[in-house]
C-alpha cells in the first residue's frame, strides 16, 4: 500500500504542476482541471490495486463470490480431479494445491466460516476460529471491536499529523469528514450488501479497496490544499514591506525635491539681491549725470566745455582706478598688462 501511495503521490504531483505552469488558463479553470485529473488517477490507482490483490477463495476455486453450494460443489470435483497429486507427479506443489482446494471447498461450504470470510477477509477467519477444524467462529462485540478500532485510530492520528502545517491546515476537516464516511460506507457494506449492485467482490475486498480510495483522496485533499494554500499573514508582511519600501522612496523623492526648491530660493533670493544693487548704483549714476548736466546748463559754453572735459577725466581716472584694484584682485599679471598698456597709449599721444 506504502508504494502505491507513493506513486500516486509522485504522478498527481507531475499533474498539478504541469497544470499550474499553463499561462493562458484561468485560475479556476486550473482547479477544475486538477480535480478532474485527480479523479482519474484515483480510479487507475484503484483498478491497479483490484487486480494486485491477492487471489480470493472464489478465485482458487474459479467461481463468483455470488456463486451457490453447487457451484462450489461442481468447481471443487473438477479442480481435485484436475489437481490431485496421483496425476501430477512430476508436480512438487500438487499435494499443497490440492490441500489448499480442499480447505477453501470446505471454509466456503459452512455458512458462518463463509460469512466471516467474505466480511473479514481470510487472517482475521483464522484467528476468529475456534479451533482450527472447528466451523463456528468468534463474532463477540470485543474480537470486532478491535479488529475496527486500531485501523481508524492510526488513520485519524496519521489525518491529524499529516495536516498539521499551514498549508495542509484546511485539508484536516475534509480528511475527518472522509473517514467518517469511509466508516460509514463500511457499516453499509456489511450490512446491507445484498441490497447493493453485484460487483465481483467479496465484502472483504470491496472494504479495502474503499480504504485505499480513502487514502488516495486524503492525499489529494492535502496537495490541493497545498495548491490553493494563500498564507495571510505572509502576505501582509510582504504587502506591508513593499507600502514601506514606496513610502521610504517617496521620503526620498521629496526631501529631493525640497532640497532643490530650497537651492532654487536661495538662487533667486541672491538674483534679487544683485538686481537691487544694481538698481541702486544705476539710479546713483543717473541722478549724478543730472546733476553734473543741471551744473552744465548753468555754466557759459567755454566753461561747459572745460568742466565736462574736466569731469570726464575725473570719471576716467576713476574707472581706471577701479579696473585697477579689480585687476589686482583677480590676478597680479592682468594689472601688469593693463599698466604697460595705458602707457603705451600715453606715449604713443
Amino acid at each position: 500500500m506504502a508504494a502505491t501511495i507513493i506513486l500516486f503521490i509522485i504522478v498527481v504531483q507531475i499533474g498539478v504542476s504541469y497544470i499550474a505552469n499553463q499561462r493562458d488558463v484561468s485560475l479556476q479553470t486550473k482547479r477544475n482541471m486538477t480535480i478532474a485529473f485527480f479523479f482519474a488517477v484515483v480510479v487507475c490507482m484503484v483498478a491497479y490495486d483490484i487486480a494486485m490483490m491477492e487471489p480470493s477463495y472464489y478465485d482458487i476455486l474459479g467461481v463468483t463470490p455470488n456463486a451457490d453450494n453447487s457451484a462450489l460443489k461442481r468447481a471443487y470435483k473438477t479442480l481435485s480431479k484436475k489437481l490431485h497429486p496421483d496425476k501430477n507427479p512430476d508436480d512438487p506443489d500438487a499435494a499443497d494445491n490440492f490441500i489448499l482446494v480442499h480447505e477453501v471447498y470446505e471454509i466456503l461450504l459452512a455458512k458462518d466460516l463463509r460469512e466471516t470470510y467474505d466480511s473479514y477477509g481470510q487472517e482475521y477467519l483464522l484467528n476468529a476460529r475456534i479451533s482450527p477444524r472447528s466451523k463456528s467462529v468468534d463474532l463477540s462485540y470485543e474480537r470486532l471491536l478491535m479488529y475496527h478500532v486500531p485501523f481508524y485510530f492510526v488513520s485519524a492520528l496519521v489525518a491529524y499529523a499529516l495536516t498539521i502545517s499551514k498549508k495542509s491546515n484546511e485539508a484536516r476537516p475534509y480528511a475527518f469528514v472522509m473517514l467518517f464516511g469511509l466508516a460509514t460506507a463500511e457499516w453499509y457494506t456489511k450490512t446491507y450488501h445484498d441490497a447493493l449492485p453485484y460487483v465481483p467482490l467479496t465484502i472483504y475486498q470491496q472494504v479495502e479497496c474503499l480504504k485505499n480510495i480513502y487514502h488516495y483522496m486524503l492525499q489529494g485533499a492535502i496537495m490541493y490544499a497545498g495548491l490553493v494554500y494563500m498564507d495571510i499573514e505572509a502576505m501582509k508582511l510582504t504587502l506591508l514591506d513593499t507600502v514601506r519600501r514606496q513610502l521610504d522612496d517617496q521620503k526620498r523623492t521629496l526631501e529631493n525635491q525640497e532640497i532643490m526648491i530650497r537651492l532654487l530660493i536661495k538662487e533667486v533670493i541672491g538674483n534679487k539681491k544683485k538686481m537691487d544693487v544694481n538698481g541702486v548704483e544705476q539710479k546713483s549714476q543717473e541722478s549724478e549725470s543730472s546733476k553734473i548736466l543741471d551744473q552744465l546748463n548753468n555754466l557759459d559754453p567755454k566753461s561747459k566745455k572745460k568742466a565736462l572735459e574736466r569731469k570726464m577725466k575725473e570719471q576716467a581716472e576713476a574707472a581706471l582706478e577701479k579696473a585697477k584694484a579689480k585687476q589686482s584682485k583677480e590676478h597680479p599679471w592682468g594689472l601688469y598688462i593693463f599698466i604697460g598698456l595705458s602707457l603705451l597709449n600715453y606715449f604713443s599721444k
